[in-house]
C-alpha cells in the first residue's frame, strides 16, 4: 500500500457547479450595490428543501439542495438536486442550509409544485445550535441522477451537464479477506451516514482470490456493484492485482462479462490493474491495458481507470505515452505517511500532459497500510485533489488491525457503526466525507466576517442564471449570508 491523508479542522467544500454559467463580475457589482443600500447583512438564515414542509406535489422530504429567490415578499425557490424542475429558477441558488428559517413562497421539484412555509422568522444574533444534517434520501437527488454518464475531457472528468465532477468515497478491502463488509447494508450505510458518492470494489485476484475462486469472488463483486447501483452512487470494478500482466487472459474474460452486464449503466467505472509494481510501462503495462480496453469497448464507453508504474505512482511516466482510446483515466495512489509533495509534483506533470487522474486508493497512514497517521499531510493531499477535480476512494472499509482500516476489529458487518467502532483514521475520513457531501452550517456561522466573504463567493459560483436582479439579491443579503 502506498498512500497519505491530512489533519484539518476545516473541510472546505466548493459548491457544486450548475449547468448554466454565472456572470461573476455582474453579480459582484450587484452585490456591492446592494451591500451599500442595505448597509448591514443579517445573521444566517437561508433554507434547503429539507427545511420545507412537504405539500402534495411539492418537495420530496430530505432532499437537500440549493434555493433561489425572486422577491422579498414571497421568496420563490426550486430544489436543484437530481431531476431539475420545470420551474428551474434562473436567479440565485443558495448553498445547502445555513439555518432553519422558513419563507413564504413556492417550491417546485421535478416539474411539480406546492406552496410552502411560514412568514420568515428573524435571524438569530447568536450562534445557533444546529442539528446534524440528514443525508439526502430521494432517488432524484443521487449522485448518478445528478451527473449521469461520466466522461474524460482533457485532464478532467465531467458529467452529462458538461461540468467537472469530483467523486469521493471508500474502497472495500480485498474481497477474499474483507468479505464481511461486501454486502448491501454496508453500501447503504456508507452512502447514508458517510456521504459517499463512490465505492470501489477491490476484487482480489491472487492469494485465494479470483484466480482460484472465480465464481465466489465474482458473486461478491456483483452483490456490492448492484447495491451501489440501487443506491444511486458510482462504483469502480477493480481488478485488484499486482501482476495483472501475467493474468491477461483471465482479466479479459472477466471484464468482458462485467462490461456486458453493467457497461450500459452510468454508475460503473472499470479499473483494469490496481497496482503494477516493477513492470515496465511501454513494454508491459500499457500493452496490457490496451488489450483489456478493447474488450471493454466492445460493450461499454464508460470510463476505464488504468494502473500506472510502481504502485500506481508514476503517473508522469504513464501519461507521457498514453493508452490508446477514449475515456481513459490514470490511477494515482498515495499514503500520507509516506508520500508528500514529490508525488503531487508527479501528479501535476500528468495533468500538464492533459491526462485525467483518478485516486482510486489512498490512506492516512504509511504505504504499508499501517504505521503512523499523518493527517496534516492527508489534508494537503485532499486540498490538492479538490483544486484539481480529482476523485478519490479511501482505503479501506475493513476491521483488520492496522492503521488505515476504517473499523476496529470485530466491528459489525452491517454498517450502523458508532464512533467506538471506528478507528482514528475511520473517524477522520468519515468526517471529511460528510463535510464534503453535506457542508456544516455552523462552520460558516462561526467564522464571522471571513465566512461572509467566502459565502458570498459560494453564492456567486452557484448562480445558475445569466444575471442577478436587485430584487433577487435582497432577501439573500438580509437572510442568507452573514
Amino acid at each position: 500500500k502506498i498512500s497519505s491523508t491530512i489533519r484539518g479542522d476545516i473541510f472546505a467544500r466548493p459548491s457544486p457547479v450548475h449547468p448554466v454559467p454565472c456572470r461573476r463580475e455582474m453579480m459582484r457589482s450587484s452585490m456591492a450595490v446592494l451591500l451599500t443600500l442595505v448597509g448591514v447583512v443579517a445573521a444566517q438564515g437561508s433554507i434547503s428543501c429539507a427545511d420545507v414542509a412537504t405539500f402534495p406535489g411539492g418537495c420530496a422530504p430530505g432532499v437537500m439542495a440549493g434555493a433561489c429567490y425572486t422577491n422579498v415578499a414571497g421568496a420563490s425557490w426550486s430544489c436543484l438536486a437530481g431531476e431539475q424542475s420545470n420551474d428551474f429558477c434562473t436567479n440565485v441558488p443558495l448553498p445547502p442550509p445555513l439555518g432553519h428559517q422558513k419563507y413564504t413562497g413556492f417550491c417546485s421539484f421535478g416539474g411539480r409544485s406546492g406552496k410552502v412555509g411560514t412568514v420568515p422568522t428573524p435571524a438569530p444574533t447568536e450562534r445557533p445550535t444546529v442539528a446534524p444534517i440528514s443525508p439526502p434520501n430521494a432517488s432524484a437527488g443521487t449522485p448518478v441522477a445528478q451527473h449521469g454518464h461520466l466522461k474524460v475531457e482533457g485532464n478532467r472528468i465531467i458529467g452529462e451537464h458538461g461540468n467537472p465532477v469530483r467523486l469521493r468515497g471508500m474502497s472495500l478491502f480485498w474481497s477474499q479477506w474483507g468479505q464481511n463488509f461486501w454486502n448491501p447494508d454496508v453500501v447503504q450505510w456508507l452512502k447514508e451516514d458517510w456521504g459517499i458518492t463512490l465505492l470501489r470494489a477491490a476484487m482480489g485476484v491472487e492469494a485465494g482470490g479470483y484466480l482460484e475462486n472465480p465464481h465466489q469472488e465474482k458473486e461478491k463483486l456483483k452483490t456490492v456493484v448492484e447495491a451501489a447501483i440501487d443506491a444511486g452512487i458510482y462504483v469502480v470494478i477493480d481488478w485488484h492485482d499486482h501482476a495483472a500482466t501475467q493474468h491477461q487472459d483471465h482479466s479479459k474474460v472477466f471484464f468482458k462479462e462485467m462490461a456486458q452486464t453493467y457497461g450500459h449503466l452510468p454508475n460503473v467505472l472499470f479499473e483494469t490493474f490496481n497496482e503494477p509494481v516493477n513492470q515496465r510501462w511501454s513494454e508491459e503495462i500499457k500493452p496490457y491495458h490496451e488489450e483489456v480496453v478493447k474488450v471493454i469497448r466492445e460493450h461499454s464507453d464508460n470510463i476505464i481507470i488504468c494502473g500506472t508504474p510502481f504502485y500506481s505512482q508514476n503517473v508522469d511516466t504513464a501519461t507521457a505515452e498514453k493508452v490508446e482510446g477514449e475515456n481513459i483515466a490514470y490511477t494515482l495512489h498515495f499514503y500520507a505517511g509516506t508520500h508528500t509533495q514529490y508525488l503531487r509534483d508527479k501528479a501535476m506533470a500528468a495533468l500538464k500532459n492533459n491526462a485525467a487522474l483518478f485516486v482510486s486508493e489512498w490512506g492516512t497512514c504509511e504505504a504499508s497500510g499501517d504505521g503512523h497517521l499523518d493527517l496534516e499531510e492527508t489534508q494537503r493531499w485532499l486540498n490538492f485533489l479538490e483544486e484539481n477535480h480529482i476523485s478519490d476512494a479511501c482505503w479501506a472499509v475493513n476491521d483488520k488491525q492496522e492503521a488505515c482500516s476504517a473499523l476496529v476489529p470485530g466491528a459489525g458487518s452491517a454498517g450502523h457503526w458508532d464512533e467506538g467502532q471506528l478507528t482514528e483514521s475511520g473517524r477522520w475520513v468519515r468526517q471529511s466525507l460528510r463535510h464534503f457531501s453535506w457542508p456544516q452550517p455552523e462552520r460558516r456561522v462561526s467564522e464571522g466576517n471571513a465566512a461572509k466573504s467566502s459565502e458570498l463567493d459560494l453564492v456567486m459560483d452557484r448562480a445558475s442564471g445569466a444575471s442577478l436582479t436587485m430584487a433577487a439579491m435582497l432577501p439573500l443579503l438580509l437572510f442568507g449570508a452573514a
